[in-house]
């Protein structure tokens, strides 16, 4: 702000720039504003999908044992094992979203360094390649390696959280 004492032609410019001055910084705390509930609405629906990906199998599991204690089905204990398995996988998963979502105030730094794609996608489809729902199988284009400048945990999490989501995006026909 500018200060002028006098009650002049310039001084009418001062107060009509101050004027303005306080009605522009009005504005932009307005947007600050505005732009923080955004992100945290989306924040939020993010939260939000990333809790129904496991919501979605443990129903369908939870389902399929009732199914079987109502046929009175003869594998019910291997049924009952692979159940409890899944569940506490579920869980495990929605632990960790609730744990980093608290956690999110203090994302770490990102650690980017030259890493090969092609071997972060050799060790996702690894953890993942072989289960109940699908069968994934990663092809080497490019056997020399490819490179990208990137923090390769985050990266892996990527990888693994696409990966994650679409087994179970796949629906359980047992």
């Amino acid at each position: 702000l500018i200060e002028w004492d006098r009650n002049d032609e310039i001084g009418a410019l001062v107060r009509e720039y101050n004027r303005m001055v306080d009605e522009l910084s009005e504005s932009a705390d307005l947007l600050a504003r505005s732009e923080r509930e955004s992100a945290w609405r989306e924040m939020a629906k993010q939260v939000a999908h990333e809790i129904k990906n496991p919501l979605t199998p443990m129903k369908l599991t939870v389902q399929h044992l009732q199914r079987a204690w109502k046929e009175k089905s003869p594998n019910l204990d291997t049924i009952m094992s692979q159940v409890s398995a899944t569940l506490v996988e579920q869980i495990d998963t929605l632990s960790n979203i609730a744990t980093e979502f608290s956690n999110f105030a203090k994302m770490p730094k990102a650690n980017n360094e030259q890493v090969d794609l092609g071997a972060i996608l050799r060790n996702v489809v690894t953890l993942y390649g072989e289960n109940e729902s699908a069968t994934i199988t990663y092809y080497e284009h490019h056997p020399t390696g490819f490179y990208v400048y990137a923090d390769k945990e985050q990266l892996m999490r990527v990888f693994s959280n696409l990966l994650k989501n679409a087994i179970q995006a796949i629906p359980d026909h047992t």
